[in-house]
């Protein structure tokens, strides 16, 4: 299946799940947000959060400065 991670095309098996698509992108998990198709998905959810072709995955990385 074809999802897009801000922006970017990236192929996974099916039935992956968002903690995979993550994995797959190289993002550490620390310190980041995701949504998928404009729904918040908590850290917690993530392992659980089966994939589908299409879907459009936000990932923010969360910084801070002044």
């Amino acid at each position: 299946m074809n999802v897009r991670i801000n922006d970017a095309s990236l192929e996974l098996p099916d039935g992956s799940t968002l903690s995979q698509a993550i994995k797959a992108k190289g993002v550490p998990t620390e310190g980041i947000a995701t949504a998928v198709n404009g729904t918040v998905i908590p850290a917690a959810g993530r392992d659980s959060h089966v994939l589908t072709d299409g879907d459009n995955i936000v990932i923010i990385k969360a910084f801070y400065g002044g």
